[in-house]
Formats: structure tokens, sequence, C-alpha cells
């Protein structure tokens, strides 16, 4: 991931004056683990439209409700 998507996925806007020195500042465990939340989003997001397999070692809420999961209010 380059600094300017690691920057978009942190939410930082481009209006931002030290926006390249807050990614660029990041100590390499916080940047894995930015990497990693990025790569599971995606793997979720994937996994929801039914074009792979649930993540590993991720658990996902969902409604309880069997009338809510159905649409049923």
């Amino acid at each position: 991931m380059t600094d300017e998507e690691m920057a978009a996925f942190l939410g930082l806007s481009p209006e931002e004056e030290d926006r390249a020195g807050f990614v660029k500042g990041l100590s390499p465990e916080k940047r894995a683990l930015f990497e990693r939340m990025a790569a599971l989003e995606t793997e979720v997001a994937l996994w929801q439209d039914g074009l792979g397999p649930k993540p590993q070692g991720v658990l996902i809420d969902t409604e309880r409700s069997t009338k809510r999961r159905r649409g049923w209010r």
C-alpha cells in the first residue's frame, strides 16, 4: 500500500498539511496493522458479495432478529 493509499484509508483529507508526514511517522507495527485492516475490509466486502470465502479469524456481527435480517421491520 502506498503512502497516499494509506492516508486515504486513514481518512486524512488531501488538504491536511502534514498528511505525508503523519503516514511516514507511523511505526512499522502500526503500518502493518492498518494494512491488515485494509486487506480484511476488502476480504469482508468480497465475502458479503459472494465472491470469496469468509476471512479467517474474523467475527462478523449480524442482526439477531430473523425478521430484521429479512428486511421485515
